[in-house]
């Protein structure tokens, strides 16, 4: 149990990097491994009869993954396929199957790490006592992360709080659709991008919030004083833990007062 957070984070960062390895092959890189098989001497069949055959092989292996065009792009140049005419460019469909073939050792070793990993975290959830539904929403939204990145996405940033989240967005530095899994702090887009956290630190503390007035510090300590439900949710635990934050944050100020 000692080396168990970093087993699970070798492995995150290993289903990750096999995911984006595993995203799909932009226009451009299409384009190009096309036009790299013609200036190599390979010509498009004759029974391809669009007006633009590199548009035409744009839409068909549009969700190819890139790792496998590349890998067949490569195998095709050096002639290392058997039984294809090595005059002419396989046709869309051919080159899809192709590219995806060249998947398949890859897709395996994803689905065992994801088996693997969900496996460490069934382990984990079983023998650690609940704290206010914490553990079991942390087991939840790795599963989540697990799905997130079996659709493509990317895990961008780990670490990151609500408000880092929130400053991250507003700056643009995450695209449309990035979603935040806070129980495990982590950050998946659907696009991958590299984000300058350092940047962001540096926002947030030239924007540090004002502290809350006295007058709201009072109106929130007499909300915490309140009796719980008898089941208190995660949100609730976290919000009760920030409105407490930013009481602390007045005390002081209220004990310069008094002096």
């Amino acid at each position: 149990m000692t080396n168990l957070p970093a087993r699970l984070s070798t492995l995150q960062q290993e289903i990750s990097a096999l995911t984006e390895k595993l995203g799909p092959a932009s226009a451009d890189e299409i384009g190009q491994c096309i036009e790299g098989l013609m200036s190599g001497g390979m010509r498009v069949s004759e029974s391809i009869t669009a007006a633009n055959p590199v548009e035409e092989y744009r839409l068909s292996l549009r969700n190819v993954p890139v790792y496998g065009l590349r890998r067949a792009y490569v195998k095709l140049k050096r002639g290392e396929y058997e039984n294809i005419n090595l005059a002419f460019i396989p046709l869309p469909a051919e080159l899809a199957a192709m590219a995806n073939a060249e998947c398949r050792i890859l897709r395996e070793d994803r689905i065992r790490k994801q088996e693997t990993l969900r496996a460490i975290e069934d382990s984990v959830s079983r023998t650690l006592p609940s704290a206010h539904g914490l553990m079991d929403l942390r087991v939840t939204q790795r599963e989540r992360a697990n799905e997130l990145a079996a659709k493509g996405f990317y895990l961008v940033a780990q670490g990151v709080d609500h408000q880092e989240f929130a400053t991250l967005a507003r700056s643009r530095e995450l695209p449309a659709g990035s979603i935040l899994l806070w129980a495990i702090d982590e950050v998946w887009s659907p696009i991958a991008v590299r984000v300058n956290r350092s940047a962001m630190h540096t926002r947030l503390k030239v924007q540090a919030a004002e502290p809350i007035s006295p007058e709201r510090a009072d109106e929130i300590a007499r909300m915490l004083a309140l009796p719980d439900a008898r089941e208190v949710s995660a949100e609730q635990m976290a919000y009760r833990r920030k409105a407490q934050e930013d009481i602390d944050a007045v005390e002081p100020v209220e004990e310069e007062r008094a002096a």
